[in-house]
């Protein structure tokens, strides 16, 4: 899981780099975005906050992103039955990387809209707490594939800053029935973000005019 994260990332960043060198060469320079969700999805049957961020890189009207999305703390049921285990505090944690591509339905000065899809890479972690020793002890792990697909729209508050909300739907693949059961639902999320990209953009021209 780290090792696909961490060669996602470099194999995004690799791109916005090579972009970014042959902006003079080519009149559609990719212009890289970076944004922070705060979703609502749901674990077990709960509607949990889930956070994100993503780093992206948009030429014309398609934009290819890496996004990594988890929950900041577990989420903690007080009392689950587990059968021979009896009841027991219970904890899930579920995060995941994904690869997203984006077609802009609307790109204008002020308004953005348009229909990601993602697929990811992630895992989903039970455990509980014993009740006579008090240590958290591990329960089960799910390797899972998220897909996800949204329709979203954002807005620019000022020509760096942006924010945005859009609802889809994630369906996940996971070898336990019960994962796919639990995590595959309807989700809703808020941003915010940045376009980097415009932000170097005018920082380079202004040391350029002062030279």
């Amino acid at each position: 899981m780290n090792r696909c994260t961490l060669l996602l990332l470099v194999l995004l960043l690799g791109g916005s780099a090579r972009a970014d060198v042959d902006s003079t060469k080519v009149k559609a320079a990719f212009k890289v975005v970076l944004n922070f969700d705060a979703r609502r999805t749901w674990v077990n049957n709960a509607s949990v906050r889930f956070n994100g961020m993503r780093l992206g890189a948009q030429r014309g009207r398609d934009m290819i992103a890496f996004g990594y999305y988890g929950l900041g703390d577990p989420y903690i049921q007080p009392s689950v039955d587990l059968g021979e285990l009896g009841k027991q505090e219970f904890y899930t944690r579920f995060s995941f990387a994904a690869l997203t591509y984006e077609r802009l339905l609307i790109d204008t000065k002020r308004w953005q809209a348009g229909i990601p899809v993602a697929f990811g890479l992630g895992n989903y972690r039970t455990s509980y707490r014993d009740t006579t020793s008090g240590k958290e002890i591990a329960y089960g792990v799910n390797e899972l594939v998220p897909i996800e697909a949204t329709l979203h729209c954002d807005y620019n508050v000022f020509w760096f800053v942006f924010i945005g909300a859009g609802a889809g739907y994630r369906y996940v693949l996971a070898d336990d029935p019960a994962a796919t059961r639990i995590l595959s639902d309807y989700t809703y999320y808020f941003k915010v973000g940045l376009r980097f990209g415009e932000v170097v953009k005018r920082v380079r021209k202004r040391l350029r005019d002062n030279v």
